[in-house]
C-alpha cells in the first residue's frame, strides 16, 4: 500500500516538473514574438470584429502554427479559433502578422466555417497593417 501511495506521488511530481518545463517553453515563445499575445488577441480583437455577435466567453483558441519570426521585424503566427454560433459549433484559421517596431497586425482569415459575415471586418482589412493602439490593445 505505501509502494503504491509513493509511486503515485512519483509520478505526480514528475508530471508536475513536465508541465513546469512546458510552460517555461511557451514563456520563450512570447519573448521571441515581443510579448505580443496572440491567442488573447485573436479572441478579443479579431473574432469579435468578424463575428461581433459571438460570446467571447465561450471562445477558445490555440496555436495551429506558433509564432516564427519571417524576417523584417515580422513575426508571425496561425491561431485556430472555436466559438459558438446560433446553431453549433464553428472555427476560424487566422494567420496574424506581428510588427513589433510600430506594433502594427496584419489578419488573414484562411478559413472560417461560419460564412454568415455579413458586417464585414471594422478593422482588418485586404491585409493592411493596423495599429493595435487604434484598437485600444495594449
Amino acid at each position: 500500500m505505501k509502494k503504491t501511495a509513493l509511486s503515485v506521488l512519483l509520478v505526480m511530481i514528475f508530471a508536475a516538473f513536465f508541465a513546469c518545463s512546458a510552460s517555461a517553453e511557451e514563456a520563450v515563445s512570447a519573448d521571441a514574438a515581443g510579448e505580443f499575445d496572440f491567442i488573447a488577441f485573436a479572441i478579443q480583437r479579431v473574432l469579435p470584429d468578424f463575428h461581433p455577435t459571438v460570446k467571447l466567453e465561450d471562445a477558445q483558441a490555440d496555436f495551429d502554427e506558433k509564432p516564427r519570426d519571417m524576417g523584417d521585424g515580422v513575426t508571425r503566427a496561425r491561431v485556430g479559433i472555436y466559438y459558438k454560433g446560433w446553431i453549433r459549433q464553428h472555427s476560424m484559421l487566422v494567420e496574424i502578422d506581428y510588427r513589433a517596431e510600430d506594433r502594427k497586425v496584419r489578419v488573414n482569415v484562411l478559413k472560417d466555417t461560419n460564412g454568415t459575415n455579413l458586417v464585414g471586418s471594422r478593422f482588418f482589412k485586404d491585409g493592411e497593417w493596423v495599429s493595435i493602439a487604434a484598437m485600444g490593445w495594449k
